[in-house]
């Protein structure tokens, strides 16, 4: 595993992922699923495909590639990452032209050093596939901005955005009675999403979809009419950029 910036491995790389995700969805069997994962991790290291590592209960994701060492992966972790990673916790990602497959892999050395100095990681190798997250957009962190907020016509306060992606953000409440205006599954229609003083992207449509503490997670539709799609597409691009340019291996 080399040191510099991550860059897509050959396109017969990916088309022979292609073909083993419909080897699996064929197979199915429970029994199977160990030798499939570790089939999996062996060609993404082969062919040095890479992936986008998330770091479970935290906003922090990379992409990285893998190393498999008997029952063993290695993943270079970025020259910048030095909290996140713990012994005990866990990484995920979505494994390439998969149809959504995703593998969870449990830490087991959170810092360490190759021969030739590059820092990686060390997970075990799981026995089964990830229950999906169900998030299929890039999610992206937000919470350094103070400015990314939620505006819901007819409420006086805005509320910030600390996680956001194409098809939902996550917010938090300013107050117990906030939690009123987003019960789970309803939808709301009339909100925006602002971006500084200046600029907002409108929303069709806004529904929450999960309640932890005080932050709400969501699903939402972007107003196709107007600029509000530019805006937000820009946005995320932004955001991919600066994660890219903060987390390289």
């Amino acid at each position: 595993m080399e040191c510099g910036e991550i860059n897509p491995g050959p396109a017969e790389a990916f088309g022979e992922l292609r073909q083993m995700a419909r080897l699996m969805n064929l197979l199915g069997g429970h029994s199977k699923e160990d030798k499939e994962i570790l089939s999996t991790l062996n060609m993404l290291d082969r062919n040095q495909v890479p992936v986008r590592i998330e770091i479970e209960n935290s906003p922090i994701r990379f992409n990285s590639r893998l190393n498999v060492r008997s029952a063993t992966v290695v993943i270079a972790k970025p020259l910048s990452l030095n909290k996140g990673l713990s012994k005990g916790g866990t990484v995920r990602f979505k494994v390439p032209n998969s149809e959504g497959r995703e593998i969870r892999l449990e830490i087991i050395t959170p810092h360490f050093n190759l021969s030739n100095g590059n820092p990686v990681f060390l997970c075990k190798v799981p026995t089964a596939y990830a229950a999906s997250n169900l998030r299929g957009a890039l999610r992206f962190n937000t919470s350094k901005f103070t400015n990314v907020q939620l505006m819901v016509e007819g409420h006086p306060e805005s509320f910030r955005i600390v996680d956001l992606s194409s098809t939902g953000c996550k917010f938090y409440l300013t107050n117990k009675e906030a939690k009123k205006l987003f019960p789970i599954g309803n939808q709301l229609a009339s909100c925006t999403i602002s971006l500084g003083s200046k600029v907002s992207v409108k929303l069709d449509s806004l529904v929450p979809r999960n309640l932890r503490g005080q932050s709400v997670g969501c699903e939402i539709q972007v107003a196709k009419q107007g600029p509000s799609q530019k805006y937000l597409m820009h946005l995320l691009s932004s955001l991919e950029k600066t994660e890219s340019d903060q987390y390289k291996t």
